[in-house]
């Protein structure tokens, strides 16, 4: 499917616009996969932080974090909340001016914690390359795992990907940066501004 049909009819500032149109196809990633090895999860902490300063402070049901320096809290825009939604709640969408986003949202239902590296890894059946191993992550004292991965939409853009899952209070969270490849470097200093906040409750 063409991700600019889903933006039809949506009214989004430029820069959002572009960024989920980029990066819409993310959204489709599913639980579902043949077995792969399982990646067993430790406390090991998140790596140490970019160049990116906090912007502010995000609030939502379970868990609160930085929004980073420049980025755009879009979690209230319905049309941006559906733009990148796939399964799952959205409990957050952040955009970047370069138009990559980071979004969290609850998986339908929760994983297993032995299940995580398979739900991850399920992404190259959903058409995601490049797709690396999985590694154990922290994040707020919760342990998961993350890989990393690129999308092509039908269009030919290439959007490169961080993609982690932890499991905390009863809940899978799925969170993802989702940028062009030539931003990924400068976005993930970002996307750790957002792990380094990270606090549950």
């Amino acid at each position: 499917m063409d991700a600019s049909a889903i933006l039809d009819g949506v009214t989004l500032p430029p820069s959002v616009k572009r960024a989920l149109m980029t990066c819409a196809c993310a959204a489709t990633v599913s639980a579902c996969g043949a077995p792969v090895p399982t990646v067993t999860p430790s406390s090991s902490t998140s790596p140490a932080p970019g160049s990116v300063s906090g912007g502010g402070v995000f609030r939502a049901a379970g868990f609160n974090t930085n929004v980073p320096s420049g980025w755009t809290d879009e979690t209230a825009n319905q049309g941006a909340v559906a733009a990148v939604s796939g399964s799952g709640i959205v409990l957050m969408l952040l955009v970047a001016p370069d138009g990559g986003h980071i979004d969290a949202r609850t998986a339908p239902q929760p994983v297993p914690d032995d299940q995580l590296a398979q739900y991850l890894e399920s992404v190259g059946q959903n058409g995601a390359t490049s797709v690396s191993q999985t590694v154990p992550i922290n994040v707020g004292g919760a342990s998961g795992v993350v890989i990393t991965y690129k999308l092509t939409t039908p269009s030919g853009a290439t959007s490169s990907n961080e993609d982690m899952v932890v499991n905390h209070g009863g809940n899978t969270y799925d969170i993802v940066l989702n940028t062009a490849a030539a931003s990924f470097a400068h976005d993930t200093a970002a996307l750790q501004v957002v792990l380094d906040g990270w606090r549950w409750g």
